[in-house]
């Protein structure tokens, strides 16, 4: 089972940072022109703008954080090694999408760069922090509001 579900994380991980900012990229470079693009120039033309490419950036960090979070909890074991395999993964598909892709000449250099970057460590930081949360939760009991009024009403009688 703990093989099954390190496979399905890798895949999640994968799925999550990689395909969610290019769908809300997509939309939010469609909603900004306000009009379906049909081109890849045009899509480009309106992408490569100051403030949608610092959105995609920022986009980038914060889905990654959460795909690797994610992928942390279907792991479950061994948490934080089952998501940098899945962060290697990705960082591999995006260093060929934008050395070797078919659109890789539409972003610019710095921004390939950043991308690749920022991508598999924020995965790795959502996998830490899911795995410390983890660990936490595990060390502390979970409290029960009626064991405290039990408690209390054994020290008003004692």
């Amino acid at each position: 089972m703990s093989l099954i579900r390190s496979v399905l994380s890798v895949i999640v991980g994968i799925l999550l940072a990689y395909g969610l900012p290019w769908v809300l990229e997509r939309v939010l470079v469609e909603s900004v022109a306000g009009r379906n693009l049909y081109t890849a120039g045009d899509y480009y033309s309106v992408r490569n703008q100051a403030g949608i490419i610092a959105a995609r950036l920022i986009m980038g960090f914060f889905l990654s954080v959460l795909a690797g979070h994610v992928a942390a909890r279907v792991a479950k074991e061994d948490a934080v090694r089952t998501v940098a395999i899945s962060a290697a993964a990705l960082t591999m598909v995006l260093l060929y999408d934008f050395t070797a892709g078919e659109f890789a000449w539409g972003t610019p250099i710095w921004m390939r760069v950043a991308l690749v970057v920022i991508t598999g460590p924020a995965m790795v930081l959502g996998a830490y922090a899911r795995a410390a949360a983890a660990e936490l939760q595990a060390g502390t009991p979970n409290p029960n509001p009626n064991d405290e009024h039990e408690l209390r009403s054994e020290n008003r009688e004692g």
